[in-house]
């Protein structure tokens, strides 16, 4: 087992909390920043830290502004305050020991996706990255953009005029789109009291970006070599976004649409594949 240790820093005026895994075996290690998505925390990505560490790669899994153990507004899925949690891990990382300062990657997965691509995108030296089911365009049907907007907007009001912010009561969506193709972890998914709590009181206009962005116009910019990974049965983000994604990317990039797999890709029916090519991209490049 790896060593672990819970940690905390400060990013804009927040307390972020993450654990800390480091091989056993190694007095110092390159480590990964792991991001989770929007309504989620990190203990669902402690599996994937273990791997990592297995392999003699340590990781930083992170509970992002307003989730989790870490501080910030509930719920809020702003870009411009994830990419400075990663920007302050970064510094965090660098003052340590025990870590490889040059050898620092992130993987971000969905919302999390997002962040270490406008992270990237932004100048942050990150070695190399993976995303797995990352946003990076909208995911709003047609039909659903407008009810969006203009409830954004109505928050935007509120909060202008010293009310809180409005809060919708989504908690009947989660049962109209599968997270996973495996049963059992889409009821998992489904019936954990975190993800209910965040889908019943959706914040708007604070969660607006974790369901419309618009990341694919600056992955140009990004230097360090990119592994997508997507699942070919993604209900919340189709693959066709993975394709995209990876045409637009310039540098080293390597993309894998896993066909038994839908948008939980580390939790899904094919889990084995995205923990073995995360660990595969990470040894070869950190």
């Amino acid at each position: 087992m790896p060593r672990q240790e819970t940690i905390q820093f400060r990013s804009l005026g927040a307390s972020i909390v993450g654990r800390l895994f480091l091989p056993r075996q190694l007095q110092v290690s390159p480590v990964v920043v792991i991001c989770h998505g929007a309504f989620d925390y990190k203990e669902h990505f402690f599996e994937l830290a273990e791997t990592l560490a297995g392999q003699g790669i340590g990781s930083l899994v992170l509970d992002m502004h307003g989730h989790g153990e870490s501080e910030g507004q509930r719920y809020h899925v702003r870009m411009e305050e994830w990419v400075e949690d990663l920007r302050c891990a970064l510094k965090y990382l660098q003052q340590r020991t025990d870590v490889v300062h040059g050898a620092i990657g992130a993987f971000g997965f969905s919302s999390g996706g997002t962040a270490v691509l406008e992270a990237a995108a932004e100048g942050l030296p990150f070695k190399a990255l993976v995303t797995l089911d990352a946003t990076v365009r909208s995911v709003l049907k047609w039909y659903e953009a407008p009810f969006f907007r203009v409830a954004s907007l109505l928050g935007t009001c509120k909060t202008m005029l010293g009310f809180r912010e409005l809060q919708l009561p989504l908690g009947f969506a989660l049962s109209q789109v599968r997270a996973a193709v495996d049963d059992d972890v889409n009821r998992a998914v489904i019936q954990d009291p975190y993800i209910i709590s965040a889908y019943s009181r959706l914040p708007l206009p604070g969660s607006l970006e974790c369901f419309q962005v618009d990341t694919l116009k600056r992955v140009h910019r990004i230097t360090s070599p990119v592994c997508v990974i997507h699942g070919a049965l993604d209900e919340v983000d189709p693959p066709a976004t993975a394709e995209m994604l990876f045409s637009r990317l310039r540098g080293e990039k390597a993309l894998h649409i896993l066909p038994e797999n839908g948008h939980m890709g580390h939790m899904d029916t094919q889990k084995k594949d995205v923990l073995h090519l995360t660990c595969e991209w990470f040894k070869n490049r950190l």
